[in-house]
């Protein structure tokens, strides 16, 4: 396709309704590749669809020939706003408390660095074969507590969590332990037995990051999550472990942006959205994982 390098693989197209087989270097290979599956995930023609210099925000639903709803409205919506967001903090602060009060994390910056984030237990593999409910009840039986990280809405973001005891750090780091086998085995199980799901999983992901107009922290935390599994497997052009894992590293979990204006929030997950795009428009399965997922 080049002319210019010896070929190396075999690439079959289609033109006008037939199909050919061109034999083509590694490098033409490699971009044919990453041109189709851009072109499978598109869902904007063009750049993003709007003509220049026009650009869309998101920032609130207003009503009314000025785009203003009532005041009266507005009042009763941003009082409302206010007491619930005081009363889920004050619970939640409440129930902080007492669990702390109750048990002791366990650090698990000792497990294998595949299957933690920082001294989080990194289960992913366990959640998409459907299993993780099932070990949260086990640890509850055992007096133990797996806590995942809840963050701009999203529950279990990244399905990272930390392993809390009452006093029983040896059953906590024994039970730590099996958490990792298992996990282990259901990655295993993922890739060889279950290639649709992790594949819908990883596919989903993709696409999202490459398309996205807002993102919050923790929707970007939780979406990178099954990236880090096809980055350890060697599945992805365009970024590798350590790339995926920096991006792991920047998200911020405080949900600390919740304290912005809505128009404010609305801007930083419109901002964070735009670098997803850019960071991710060449980042596509590599042959091995087309193989298996496509």
């Amino acid at each position: 396709m080049c002319h210019q390098n010896d070929a190396e693989t075999a690439l079959r197209i289609e033109r006008e309704g037939e199909e050919d087989e061109l034999y083509v270097c590694g490098e033409c290979a490699r971009r044919e590749r990453v041109r189709r599956q851009k072109k499978s995930q598109r869902t904007r023609k063009g750049g993003d669809g709007l003509p220049p210099g026009v650009s869309i925000s998101v920032s609130g639903v207003s009503s009314g020939g000025d785009g203003e709803p009532p005041p009266i409205f507005e009042a009763i919506v941003n009082a409302m706003n206010g007491l619930v967001s005081d009363l889920e903090k004050a619970a939640e602060e409440a129930k902080k408390t007492e669990k702390e009060q109750k048990l002791v994390e366990l650090s698990c910056a000792g497990a294998e660095a595949p299957f933690r984030i920082g001294t989080m237990l990194h289960l992913e593999g366990l959640h998409l074969i459907g299993e993780i409910e099932a070990v949260g009840r086990a640890m509850k039986a055992l007096r133990l507590e797996l806590v995942g990280v809840d963050a701009d809405g999203v529950r279990c973001a990244g399905h990272v969590y930390r392993v809390f005891h009452e006093g029983k750090p040896e059953l906590a780091r024994r039970v730590a332990e099996d958490l990792v086998r298992e996990e282990r085995n259901a990655r295993v199980r993922l890739f060889e037995e279950m290639p649709r799901v992790f594949g819908d999983s990883l596919c989903r992901a993709l696409a999202i990051l490459k398309n996205c107009r807002l993102l919050s922290p923790g929707e970007l935390f939780d979406l990178l999550s099954p990236l880090r599994l096809a980055a350890q497997e060697g599945m992805l052009d365009g970024i590798d472990i350590a790339g995926v894992e920096s991006l792991i590293s920047s998200v911020d979990l405080s949900s600390k942006e919740d304290n912005e204006t809505q128009e404010a929030r609305d801007q930083m997950d419109a901002e964070r959205a735009d670098e997803m795009n850019r960071r991710f428009e060449d980042v596509v399965l590599n042959e091995r994982a087309e193989e298996r997922f496509l």
